[in-house]
């Protein structure tokens, strides 16, 4: 290909054998080019554009064309040489770059472009018309090394871009210059190449400089993190939700609807082991990345560049470590509450032994034949706490081994509950299908916690409506409780089966405890619905067919 370009530079210029040897060259071009892979095909707009400029330069031939293609030629082969991996094929494309620069000042400027008006000594003009060539053949002879997968092959059009760029203002400084070295050319050139060497040398001093001065590659670097944004504002608006924002939810969305004010980015999606959500719009294109198990999703309006595609990951990464930092603040906190707990129930243990204690001598005494409503109701609810109280004093020695309880039907759980809240005005419904039984403890547990919780809202909210609705199938287990009383705050229910919390109604620690046994229980405790008139508290397993409002 560059012995077609130096045979077509070095014909007479505007003659056919001109026009011929580039056309060869223009062909050899497209067998070389480093933009395509060859078994790919060529989209016709693609095809009938380069043909276009080929037609055009051949046609017209006008000297100041082909200047422009050598330095496109040149931009072309810097992006190759700045991007290659091996030092082998470095140095073999550093060879056909400088030959390009070279038969580009020595012969198509001024014979092309200032059209023989400056006279070439015979001496330089034999060494770019004989020498230059057998520059060319070291090409032929020189070693590659092992080949390149194609995937591995870049082109980065930035550096040809400066590359040509460079070239430009390298024949422009050349041409300007012959006004002041009284028309000689090969002093401008030297003049020109001269200058750009002290201006390269003083940038290459600024970019990385000694005595501790960051230099200008600080500030490239700067720049291409901050694209353009106030990159420590935005950490500084991190740091100040880490330390204003406890749950760690709340804190990763509005650390994402920060990010979702670049102006590039349309919205996004994440998930976590403790949830998912997103932000914006879904759509355009996505750029994933996970860190600690978050994974996000952000939607771009166009593609990300490498630049952008730092940044984003950069972004991903503050926002992931300090998301995990939230879970184990949380789960520490969560941690040291429950042992604070374990701790208490231990030293109480003794007491609650003495008081079951006085509860079996009230039993063992407790008159059998009465028709006293109230002896009938105490002679009803002593067994019941009696077996209940020794159930938690077994709890209470061993914690993590689960006492053994005798199967229960639904039929007699239900029964059993009706007695314990018979004239306590709570409405009572039921729908039992089959004879399926339920584990006591559990839904005992979860009655006892959520009637707890509705009685002292019931004491802040007279005129308080309770209803119980248990639902029983083959298929369907579900035990409501709902209450007409004021919704639960919202901040308060994202938390209250996974973390125990603080709130004067007495939600947290209990069914936090209830949600655990009911998730090894293969059941599951929901808050749903949730608003001012109609707040339930569901127990159930499978999907219920209805819903209750109380």
């Amino acid at each position: 290909m560059l012995l077609a370009l130096h045979a077509a530079l070095f014909s007479e210029p505007g003659e056919l054998f001109q026009r011929i040897w580039l056309l060869v060259h223009f062909g050899l071009f497209l067998l070389w080019q480093p933009f395509f892979a060859t078994e790919h095909e060529l989209e016709p707009l693609s095809v009938v554009l380069l043909l276009a400029i080929t037609a055009a330069i051949l046609y017209f031939l006008a000297g100041w064309m082909i200047v422009m293609w050598l330095l496109v030629l040149l931009g072309i082969l810097g992006g190759r040489v700045f991007t290659v991996q091996a030092a082998s094929r470095n140095r073999f494309y550093l060879i056909a770059f400088a030959y390009v620069l070279l038969v580009l000042l020595l012969r198509a400027v001024p014979v092309l472009v200032l059209g023989g008006a400056q006279e070439i000594p015979a001496q330089v003009e034999r060494f770019a018309k004989f020498l230059l060539p057998a520059m060319l053949s070291l090409l032929a002879l020189w070693p590659l090394g092992p080949a390149i997968p194609a995937a591995a092959q870049v082109f980065d059009f930035f550096y040809a871009v400066l590359v040509f760029q460079l070239g430009v203002v390298l024949v422009l400084g050349s041409i300007a210059l012959t006004r002041f070295t009284a028309g000689n050319y090969l002093a401008s050139v030297m003049l020109t190449v001269l200058a750009f060497g002290v201006a390269l040398f003083v940038l290459a001093v600024l970019w990385n400089p000694m005595r501790g001065f960051g230099g200008l590659r600080t500030y490239f670097s700067r720049y291409l993190l901050s694209v353009g944004m106030p990159f420590e504002l935005w950490m500084r608006r991190i740091a100040e939700l880490s330390e204003t924002q406890i749950d760690p939810s709340r804190f990763l969305e509005q650390s994402l609807r920060e990010v979702s004010e670049l102006p590039w980015v349309r919205g996004g999606e994440w998930r976590s082991p403790a949830g998912e959500g997103r932000f914006g719009e879904v759509g355009g294109h996505p750029a994933r990345f996970t860190v600690h198990g978050l994974e996000l999703v952000f939607y771009t309006q166009i593609e990300l560049s490498p630049a952008l595609f730092l940044h984003m990951r950069l972004l991903s990464q503050v926002v992931g470590e300090f998301y995990e930092g939230k879970r184990r603040e949380t789960a520490l906190r969560r941690n040291a509450y429950l042992q604070a707990v374990h701790e208490t129930g231990a030293r109480l243990t003794h007491d609650v032994k003495n008081l079951l204690q006085s509860l079996y001598a009230l039993t063992s005494i407790a008159p059998k034949d009465t028709s006293d409503g109230y002896s009938n109701l105490l002679q009803r609810q002593l067994p019941q706490l009696t077996r209940r109280l020794q159930a938690t004093l077994d709890k209470l020695r061993a914690p993590e081994i689960a006492t053994a309880e005798l199967p229960v039907t639904a039929w007699a759980w239900w029964y059993e509950l009706g007695r314990r809240l018979e004239g306590s005005g709570i409405v009572m419904k039921a729908i039992i299908e089959a004879d399926v039984q339920v584990p006591t403890a559990l839904f005992d547990n979860f009655v006892d916690n959520a009637l707890e919780n509705a009685r002292a809202k019931g004491a802040r909210e007279p005129g308080l409506g309770i209803a119980v609705d248990f639902e029983c199938s083959s298929e369907v287990v579900a035990l409501r409780i709902c209450d007409t009383g004021s919704a639960v705050p919202e901040r308060v229910a994202e938390r209250l089966f996974r973390e125990p919390t603080e709130h004067p109604s007495g939600l947290g620690i209990g069914l936090f405890n209830a949600a655990r046994l009911a998730e090894k229980a293969g059941y599951r405790i929901e808050l749903a619905p949730n608003r001012d008139g109609a707040v339930c508290f569901s127990l159930s397993r499978g999907s219920s067919a209805s819903t209750t409002e109380g």
